[in-house]
């Protein structure tokens, strides 16, 4: 840089100078640098015509440092050394070649040898530093990936471990339909009929949101294998039970653990396996929660009449220490990356008296239903006390919420995000409309059509195939397509016109027609009753997953006991009010009810029969035009989900760019 750019900043007239020349510190300058000359007198002496070319440089020295004395130094320099050389802006010899420059391109089409590849010159363009840049980010993201989550047969094992176990817990709410008589006649407890499925089911459904909360504040893998340990408790205390008040008790213990293996499962899944592979892995584990609720009865007679209920109880030991040992050795999830606090503090943060809150209104609501089944009237005092009572503690378990805010058991900013809410009331009138199919055409099945419990079993195949099929081909829709709305509204519609032909049975019809009926109702179920868990995992954060997945889960559980109810409610007052119509003398329709789809055939007279039997036609259909408008709900449901998409983006937002 030329030492007059200062110059030309603080007196005009020096601007013409260009070349820079060497001096020796002359009289004038050395003067003025010791004696601190005047800046006027340096000025004048610039200007004067008759100063040679030497003493107007060195005047110009002097200047310099009058005007900027933390530059003196400057002054006294040499510049005729080649050390200290300094040149102009705008040099009078061409500057050296860079060495970018001086490098040959090289001659295109040169070969070293036959075999060598032909040399073509590197052409780089202003973005080459910046693909460089994204490949190298994107890479480095990929191996942060791989390591994150599972591949091969790691990941293989536990789908299958993950889906045995949801299998278990799902076949134990049904599986003792079946073996109910077996029970009451060996316990002499004919009273305690509705407790062997409905403390099962309290438990899973009031203490799902805690373990929401359990999963999010500890390690997953130890929280699930804790789950599975209290499960396989259960099923050991059910199995050995010497009463029934054991048996009960055990059922309630088996319901708590089975609450966090459900809600563990889903949320084992998120953390294992990416995004936009999860909709496939998820539909792949509930849809075994769906097949097992299904075919629960039928393992249950299997059990029942080749050796004994305890069976029932005795299957979940060795299959789930299998899924134990293979969730031990394969999963491995990655820590988390701040600290969580003390033990102490963080099972204070469970909110584990909004969770009593919530099952006080859980066990008043089972009470209430299961009074209605034994035949209490639904105006009866004990039925409307009970409803009062739940209805008043979900109140307080709202405002609790409200006050405990993102504390809170089920935090309000997740229970009010849209596409949460509106994925837990697609759940809850989802699985109320399925568990009415389920439960109600194995008997319409046997009771209409004569078939045994076996055969009815075999009758649901393809109600069950469909499901399975259909969730999974919708799951791999969305892993492509990236959007879940789409199979949610157009399954969640299907499933609605099915459940509307599913009434239309009738006795003389042919076995392509209700094989038909029975595969539209549930292929439409299948492409959208998982995709509330992949709406919740994809619009939620990785610390509120969990309570999400939870608050999914426990509304699919609340949904299917509650309507479980509310079908056998329907189906045996439209029954008693029919019978009461007709007026078929000798027929007690308690006694009907009592001994089931196949063996009330026993109870009425022979010439009664053919009457009866329209008359239960008529009944069952009541109950299944019941799943129409839970369809019809769980359609306008979906339509308010969000469209996201689970697929990341290729490309970095702006915001990130900025960054």
């Amino acid at each position: 840089m030329s030492p007059f750019w200062l110059a030309d900043e603080l007196i005009g007239s020096v601007s013409g100078f260009k070349a820079a020349h060497s001096r020796e510190l002359s009289t004038t300058s050395s003067k003025t640098l010791f004696n601190l000359g005047s800046d006027t007198d340096s000025q004048a002496r610039l200007h004067s015509s008759s100063l040679s070319e030497a003493d107007r440089h060195a005047t110009l020295a002097d200047l310099l440092i009058d005007s900027a004395p933390h530059l003196r130094h400057l002054a006294t320099i040499r510049i005729d050394d080649s050390k200290f050389r300094i040149t102009s802006d705008t040099p009078r010899h061409k500057l050296v070649t860079p060495v970018e420059d001086q490098r040959h391109p090289g001659k295109p089409g040169v070969r070293l040898s036959k075999t060598q590849k032909t040399f073509e010159p590197e052409v780089q363009d202003e973005s080459s530093g910046d693909e460089r840049s994204q490949n190298s980010s994107a890479t480095e993201g990929e191996s942060t990936e791989k390591d994150q989550f599972l591949h091969g047969i790691p990941l293989l094992l536990l789908i299958i471990g993950l889906s045995l176990v949801v299998f278990l817990i799902s076949i134990d709410r049904t599986i003792i339909t079946t073996a109910t008589p077996y029970i009451t006649a060996e316990f002499s407890s004919t009273a305690d009929i509705g407790w062997y499925g409905s403390s099962y089911l309290l438990t899973a459904c009031a203490f799902q949101p805690v373990f929401g909360r359990v999963f999010t504040l500890f390690n997953p893998k130890w929280s699930y294998l804790l789950s599975m340990f209290v499960f396989e408790i259960g099923s050991v205390i059910s199995g050995w039970a010497p009463s029934s008040a054991a048996l009960i008790v055990g059922r309630a213990i088996a319901g708590l653990g089975s609450a966090g293996i459900l809600t563990g499962s889903f949320v084992i899944v998120a953390t294992a396996v990416p995004l936009t592979a999860r909709p496939i892995y998820t539909a792949i584990v509930g849809l075994m929660f769906g097949v097992g609720a299904t075919i629960g009865p039928l393992i249950g007679g299997v059990f029942t009449d080749l050796v004994t209920w305890r069976w029932c109880f005795w299957i979940n030991l060795p299959v789930g220490a299998v899924s134990m040992i293979v969730m031990t050795l394969v999963y491995h999830p990655q820590p988390h990356p701040g600290s969580r606090g003390k033990v102490k503090d963080r099972i204070i943060s469970l909110d584990l008296i909004g969770n009593v809150i919530l099952l006080g209104a859980a066990v008043m609501l089972f009470l209430a239903l299961e009074a209605t089944l034994t035949g209490a009237a639904w105006a009866s005092a004990e039925v409307i006390g009970l409803l009062a009572g739940a209805g008043v503690t979900g109140l307080l378990f709202v405002g609790w919420l409200w006050w405990k805010k993102d504390t809170a058991l089920i935090p309000p900013a997740i229970a009010k995000q849209r596409t949460v809410a509106a994925s837990c009331l697609m759940a809850f009138f989802t699985y109320g409309a399925l568990l009415i199919h389920t439960y109600f055409l194995p008997i319409w099945f046997q009771a209409i059509l004569g078939y045994s419990a076996i055969q009815s079993g075999v009758a649901m195949i393809p109600y069950f195939v469909s499901n399975a099929l259909f969730s999974v081909f919708s799951g791999i829709f969305v892993s492509v397509v990236g959007y879940f709305t789409p199979p949610a509204i157009l399954g969640s519609a299907i499933g609605t016109v099915g459940c509307g032909i599913i009434t239309m049975f009738y006795p003389n019809m042919s076995m392509g027609a209700w094989i038909g009926f029975e595969i539209l109702a549930s292929a439409g179920f299948g492409m959208s009753i998982q995709q509330g868990f992949t709406a919740v995992q994809t619009v939620l954060g990785p610390d509120e997953l969990a309570v999400g997945t939870a608050a999914v889960v426990a509304s699919q559980s609340l949904g299917g006991a509650v309507f479980i109810s509310v079908g056998n409610n329907v189906f045996q007052n439209r029954l008693a009010s029919l019978v009461a119509q007709t007026n078929i003398p000798g027929v007690d329709v308690r006694s009907v009810i009592a001994a089931g789809a196949v063996a009330f055939r026993d109870v009425v007279p022979a010439e009664d029969l053919p009457a009866m039997l329209e008359l239960y036609n008529a009944a069952l259909h009541t109950v299944l035009i019941v799943a129409v408008p839970l369809a019809g709900l769980s359609f306008l449901s979906c339509c308010l989900l969000q469209w996201k998409s689970v697929k990341k983006p290729t490309r970095p937002s702006e915001d990130a760019e900025k960054a």
